[in-house]
């Protein structure tokens, strides 16, 4: 059996009866684990149908104590010198526990500090690393959780007051535990779960009343893990400057961090880079300057998207609308060839302001090409719908809504049949939306239309279910897909189609004899 770790279960039987059973799980909390139990079950599903398990096995299990009821006995009666001695023994045969005792209980010889820490992650490190010196997936597991707990010991050590040791230990922490990822299989991203951790300590400690040499301190350290370029290619890297960032109370720290981000420059491999730095000096002209100042950076900056976004908005807001218009334009020009999603947006922003100043026409235009070419990105269908009925002459509607369904169609695109399906139901076309799923019939889209079209055309959806059931089971077979078509049959049923369901299983019943389990679902329903 497989579930979170694999067992191997065996079991013996002769005629009806488990003359045996065995499972290597670690479970000692009675006669049988849950393996076995799914076992049995399993065998029960496939047809045998009663079975029983040894009784004198039974009654030995019930009669014999747990493993951990045994131990618990034991260490009440064990003195204190006679358990010093079998641990000694244990931590001469075994230095990975040797190492784990050391991680928990080294603070009981040792003053709270830096190096507290350092000696307790190291111990940790060394109790999971094998003999290549790997920590492998199933041991980064427990050294995650060890180093959880050391991270909440530093928490509390802040919470306590204790603010320089806290500081020191979290960048000691953060420092080391980054170079795991050099012999660490964290492909569950249990280590960086600490990693982000320790951030946010460090990100409590930039929002506390520091005095100036914690404060120092702080901004420091966290400079000069960024220009060590400790957790380069990691989202952390900027993280430091983003902290560091709040931090600035002099024209000294505003220029320490100006001149981290002018270093970064432009270029074709790490461009999103230089983005981050562009956005982060933002921050800092946002933090330390005035509105004024901020506009500036963002026009002498435009080719940021970011940017370009805000400065829009913000003409908008003012009914700038041509400077917005201008803004969107060249935001289309710049993204057309590379990053049509961008074009999107920006156009996006161009209908907003062609509705503001009452621009039919252009609102028409692009209200049209979001409903045609959108997959939902700003608005959903129903918003373009909505504006373009608004605006087009009531006796012209319906001409108009046809020639754009079929200039639709005639692109052949796989979503396009959600979005017809959508136009259909906001005009209640029931008759064009039933030969639309004629024309797309699969189980799936039978369900989608069946809100919709159950009052006025029962009848053909219960014979559109039968004939997809029937060509379902021809090329599936399984219980699984049985169970699948009998919920199917069970929505013909709702739809008072009880004549057409009969006729069907008693169709699948002569046509699959052999199919047992499909016949139980079937005698089921």
């Amino acid at each position: 059996m497989e579930g979170s770790d694999t067992y191997s279960v065996n079991l013996t039987i002769a005629g009806e009866v488990v003359t045996d059973f065995y499972c290597d799980c670690p479970y000692d909390g009675g006669p049988l684990c849950k393996h076995i139990v799914a076992a049995l079950f399993y065998l029960q599903e496939d047809n045998i149908e009663t079975f029983s398990l040894p009784a004198k096995k039974q009654q030995n299990n019930q009669k014999e104590k747990s493993p951990s009821h045994q131990t618990e006995e034991l260490l009440d009666l064990l003195s204190h010198d006679d358990l010093k001695i079998f641990v000694r023994d244990l931590f001469a045969n075994d230095k990975k526990l040797r190492q784990l005792f050391i991680a928990r209980y080294i603070q009981l010889s040792s003053p709270v500090s830096k190096e507290l820490y350092a000696k307790k992650l190291q111990a940790l490190v060394k109790a999971h690393t094998d003999k290549d010196g790997f920590v492998g997936y199933r041991e980064t597991r427990g050294l995650a959780k060890a180093i959880q707990e050391i991270v909440e010991d530093v928490e509390k050590e802040l919470q306590n007051g204790q603010i320089q040791p806290a500081m020191q230990a979290a960048f000691m922490l953060v420092e080391e535990v980054v170079k795991l990822f050099y012999y660490v299989d964290d492909s569950n991203g249990e280590i960086a779960g600490c990693i982000c951790y320790l951030f946010e300590i460090l990100e409590t400690l930039t929002t506390m009343e520091l005095d100036d040499a914690l404060h120092d301190k702080l901004f420091d350290h966290l400079t000069t893990l960024f220009e060590k370029k400790t957790f380069h290619d990691w989202d952390w890297h900027f993280e430091t400057i983003t902290l560091a960032i709040k931090l600035v109370r002099t024209p000294r720290d505003k220029e320490k961090i100006q001149t981290l981000l002018t270093q970064i420059k432009p270029s074709k491999t790490r461009d999103w880079e230089y983005e981050q730095a562009r956005e982060l000096m933002l921050q800092l002209i946002r933090k330390t300057e005035d509105p004024e100042a901020v506009i500036q950076y963002m026009e002498n900056n435009i080719s940021n998207t970011e940017f370009r976004v805000e400065l829009i908005e913000k003409a908008i807001h003012i009914k700038d609308y041509e400077k917005a218009k201008k803004l969107a334009h060249e935001g289309i020009a710049k993204d057309e060839k590379d990053a049509p999603g961008l074009v999107d947006q920006w156009q996006g922003y161009l209908l907003s302001i062609y509705q503001e100043t009452k621009d039919i026409e252009n609102t028409i235009r692009l209200a049209q090409y979001f409903l045609v070419h959108s997959i939902g990105r700003f608005h959903p269908l129903e918003y373009y719908y909505n504006i373009l009925k608004s605006l087009i002459p009531t006796n012209q509607w319906n001409n108009y809504l046809d020639n754009l369904i079929a200039g639709i169609k005639s692109k052949g695109r796989w979503y396009d049949y959600s979005r017809i399906f959508q136009l259909y139901v906001l005009e209640s076309s029931w008759d064009k939306l039933l030969e639309l799923l004629r024309q797309n019939i699969s189980l799936e889209h039978i369900t989608q239309a069946e809100p919709y079209l159950s009052a006025p055309y029962p009848h053909e959806l219960a014979t559109l279910y039968k004939e997809q059931i029937l060509a379902y089971l021809e090329k599936n077979v399984s219980r699984s897909h049985y169970q699948s078509a009998c919920r199917y049959i069970r929505r013909m049923m709702k739809l008072g189609a009880h004549s057409t369901v009969t006729e069907l299983v008693r169709e699948l019943k002569n046509k699959y004899p052999n199919r047992r389990a499909m016949i139980k679902e079937l005698n089921n329903l």
